[in-house]
């Protein structure tokens, strides 16, 4: 078998649904998969079931005692030497807990991703893959499996389950797990489709309980959705701060910059949920001092320890006050060289700092990846925070908190307060350059002339998520094709809207058209402030006619955002249907991992609406130095490491991303439109049967 993706997506939406930047143009035509291409993703689908378990699949049993040793079978041999090595030395055993801020199991998550990530074909792989399910630990594995598929050119177009239904104690609280397990004990029948009626556990966030964290339970449908949960660890695999260089040319993608403008938005995204809760500005915190904001999970591992809990007004232990002095020293060499406007390195070369293109550099140097300058004296800010604010290094290893996973942090307050924090640095870079000149601003021969929105509504609904895999079950695959257990969780989401947006040209040609939404503001200087909370919610490039442009844009179309994904047993269903010669299984990005969810597109509303405003830009088009897509196929790959994933060259965040001179800022190529969006207490089922 080769590691080839033979039948490829040709189907779909635009990339706009399964990316972090836009997609531009449609796409025609449907593939289907043929059988060798089933097979492989039948094969995805069944190592990542019951993961705590042994394999159920009597074809994988040849393959759980050893791996392939053979050096003709990789493609560099070296560095899956550097696995056996380190694996002969002893890696972290089969039911421990694991934690990817941990640097020991960071190391050897990266060396097993590479034994997966050299296979010469995919037979290689398949074996590879059976024998660590087998005898690596279970969140290594998860990790490192998931990263071979996102990051290997030749199995782009593969569908792996959604992350919180391969892991569902990282995203529903202990109470639903053990609901779901004690029904099962009690009621053999439980799970099982001819007894579907019973299939279903209700799931409640951390607010419903007796807890309150200074308000921010109010938050919890938000910083607990699992959506926004799952976009965040595809976000930290795609773009993980342990791989980089030429290898995988993550810099390609502008990665520093790409990385402090995701937090940026996700900080901007937060603060407006923040605002329509009343709630006011992000908690400001000291290393010197006591944290204000505390956060008990309510998550369970696996074998029933429980997350652990920070409590409210949190001091760091005595015996991690090193750490304290680390992220200190960290955050003054970053500040003094940010301040110094430059920094020479070992060869002498000097990055200028006053340059736009330098975002490039201070966002590695803050996150300190691999592609990051001298990251041993810029120091780890992201791990060591994490750590000392989980209890410490100690703690953060043997009793991993909330903010030592991808999957968990959202959930804690004070990862917003962190970020928040660090993004600080991005915004003294960028105070630094001058203000974007008129000439950079207008468009000339552009003007918006009007927006009209829909009503704006936002509302709960129930929704289902397949969380079988907690349950322990000894069976074939037709059994697993007949086995579902639900989660049912309130949460929120928007009714689909759409804008109309009147533009006039004088000329005929291409621009860039981008949309912001933030808070609302009663004096245009606040913006100077304000800017910072405006959330990029879609952007897309058209084709000008000269006279009236009239481009009317549904909310189901905007580039950012992705629907919600099929469940674990529905897909694989289908697979299984495919595989045996039933209904073909079509090929496309209906379940990119890739994009933001969409029912987040908009804060939650009031009853007698809450005033924001959008705001919208029409650019010239610059192109960028290597066209959008074509060094990858859009129609069933996130283009991570491609380099042409962008629409044009603009910086993200263009024109918020630098102070503002309100003398000529706003031009007629601008628009700002208030809006109000309402919110109604009429639930919505959205069930899975």
């Amino acid at each position: 078998m080769r590691l080839t993706v033979v039948a490829i997506a040709l189907g779909l939406v635009a990339l706009a649904s399964g990316a972090y930047y836009p997609a531009s143009q449609p796409v025609t035509g449907v593939k289907y998969a043929d059988k060798d291409f089933l097979f492989k993703q039948k094969f995805f689908f069944e190592v990542l079931r019951n993961i705590h378990l042994p394999l159920q699949f009597e074809e994988y049993f040849p393959y759980t005692k050893s791996y392939v040793t053979d050096e003709r079978k990789y493609v560099n041999y070296q560095e899956v030497v550097e696995f056996f090595n380190y694996y002969k030395a002893g890696y972290l055993g089969k039911g421990e807990l694991f934690t990817i801020y941990n640097q020991e199991y960071m190391k050897q998550t990266y060396y097993l991703f590479n034994f997966f990530y050299n296979s010469v074909d995919f037979d290689t792989f398949y074996k590879n893959v059976v024998w660590a399910r087998e005898n690596v630990n279970e969140g290594m594995f998860i990790h490192a499996v998931t990263m071979a598929v996102f990051h290997h050119p030749q199995l782009q177009g593969f569908v792996l389950p959604a992350i919180y239904e391969i892991y569902p104690y990282y995203f529903f609280n202990t109470d639903v797990i053990h609901s779901v397990t004690f029904r099962k004990l009690y009621d053999q029948k439980f799970g099982f489709v001819s007894n579907g009626k019973y299939n279903v556990v209700y799931s409640n966030y951390t607010a419903t309980y007796p807890v309150e964290y200074y308000g921010e339970d109010k938050l919890s449908y938000f910083t607990e959705d699992i959506g926004l949960n799952a976009y965040y660890y595809y976000f930290m695999i795609d773009y993980p701060y342990f791989i980089g260089t030429d290898k995988f040319n993550l810099y390609k993608d502008r990665r520093g910059e790409l990385y402090a403008y995701m937090y940026q938005q996700l900080i901007a995204r937060y603060y407006l949920e923040r605002q329509v809760n009343f709630l006011g500005p992000i908690e400001e915190f000291d290393y010197e001092f006591p944290i204000k904001t505390g956060y008990w999970a309510k998550l369970s591992y696996y074998n029933g320890i429980p997350f652990f809990v920070r409590n409210d007004y949190y001091s760091v232990s005595k015996d991690f006050y090193y750490q304290v002095n680390l992220l200190k020293d960290y955050e003054l060499r970053i500040r003094q060289v940010i301040d110094k406007g430059y920094y020479y390195l070992e060869d002498g070369s000097k990055i200028d700092l006053r340059k736009p293109e330098s975002v490039e550099y201070v966002g590695n140097m803050i996150f300190a990846n691999p592609d990051s300058v001298d990251k041993d004296y810029f120091g780890y800010l992201e791990i060591v925070a994490r750590q000392l604010y989980s209890g410490g290094a100690k703690f953060a290893k043997y009793f991993p908190s909330a903010l030592m996973h991808f999957e968990t942090s959202m959930r804690d307050p004070f990862f917003y307060q962190l970020y928040n924090r660090f993004l600080t640095f991005y915004y003294q870079f960028k105070s630094y350059l001058q203000p974007y000149t008129y000439e950079e601003l207008y468009f000339k021969g552009v003007e918006i002339k009007s927006v009209v929105f829909d009503k704006l509504q936002t509302y709960f609904e129930y929704y289902d998520s397949d969380v079988s895999n907690v349950v322990p079950l000894k069976s074939s695959s037709e059994k697993f094709f007949d086995f579902s257990v639900f989660a049912r969780q309130k949460r929120i989401n928007h009714k689909p809207f759409s804008y109309t947006l009147d533009v006039f040209s004088e000329f005929a040609g291409k621009g860039v058209v981008r949309v912001y939404l933030g808070p609302k503001f009663y004096d245009f200087k606040e913006l100077q402030y304000l800017k910072k909370y405006f959330v990029e919610v879609d952007q897309y490039l058209y084709d000008f006619v000269a006279g009236k442009n009239t481009i009317v844009r549904n909310s189901r179309d905007f580039y950012y955002s992705v629907r919600d994904r099929t469940t674990y047993t529905e897909l694989y269903k289908k697979i299984l249907t495919a595989y045996n010669g039933g209904e073909k299984f079509v090929l496309d990005n209906s379940e990119a991992h890739c994009g933001f969810p969409d029912r987040l597109l908009l804060p939650k509303g009031l009853p007698s609406g809450y005033e924001m405003t959008f705001y919208f830009i029409v650019t010239p088009y610059y192109a960028p130095k290597v066209q959008q897509f074509s060094t990858y196929d859009y129609t069933y790959s996130c283009g991570v490491g491609s380099g042409s994933k962008y629409i044009d060259e603009l910086p993200f965040g263009y024109p918020f991303d630098r102070d503002i001179d309100f003398s000529y800022f706003y031009t007629k190529n601008m628009y700002f439109k208030d809006v109000l969006i309402y919110h109604t207490d009429d639930f919505k089922a959205n069930f899975s049967y």
